[in-house]
């Protein structure tokens, strides 16, 4: 069953402003209201965005990923890019890896989030380090590479069942045009 007619450009339009203003309120709260044990942030964007792309797919999630990136570019001041190149290459990187595993395997979820946090890391310190200034690696992997991913990959199973809930409810649900 599909869609039975087109969406107008200005459905298409503000669903888009939606997401971007969604999107912006989570960097927003990433960035300022959410503790940070022993200095290490919690990498929220990175989760939603490779939950949802396990479930919608790569393109809807480097949408989400790119919006998200940009919000959080904005939110935590750094260069203009820096984030959403990084949320991007890990989001897509995550789910493509993951893309042929079944939706029903708990581990898809652990694993992708891991992986994506380690892509997201390591393009996050390329770019620092070629844009921004030189950095220590083996410190950045032992400060921030490390507990981050542990912090992002801890909650990542039930965020992704809640994401897998709600679009097996919406599919499941009849249009209202039936004739």
């Amino acid at each position: 069953m599909g869609r039975s007619r087109q969406r107008r450009i200005e459905e298409v339009i503000a669903s888009e402003v939606a997401l971007l203003a969604a999107l912006l309120v989570v960097a927003l709260v990433q960035t300022t209201l959410l503790p940070r044990p022993f200095d290490v942030t919690f990498n929220l964007l990175l989760l939603l965005t490779i939950c949802y792309g396990l479930i919608a797919g790569t393109t809807s999630a480097a949408r989400w990923a790119f919006y998200g990136g940009l919000a959080l570019d904005l939110c935590a001041m750094t260069l203009f890019g820096l984030h959403a190149l990084a949320l991007l290459a890990g989001t897509v990187g995550a789910t493509q890896a993951l893309l042929r595993l079944s939706r029903d395997n708990w581990l898809v979820p652990v694993v992708g989030v891991a992986l994506g946090s380690v892509i997201y890391h390591g393009v996050y310190a390329l770019l620092s380090a070629l844009l921004v200034a030189p950095l220590d690696l083996q410190g950045y992997a032992l400060y921030v590479l490390l507990p981050d991913t542990l912090m992002a990959t801890i909650p990542s199973l039930p965020v992704y069942l809640v994401f897998r809930w709600y679009e097996n409810r919406v599919r499941r649900s009849v249009p209202v045009d039936v004739y």
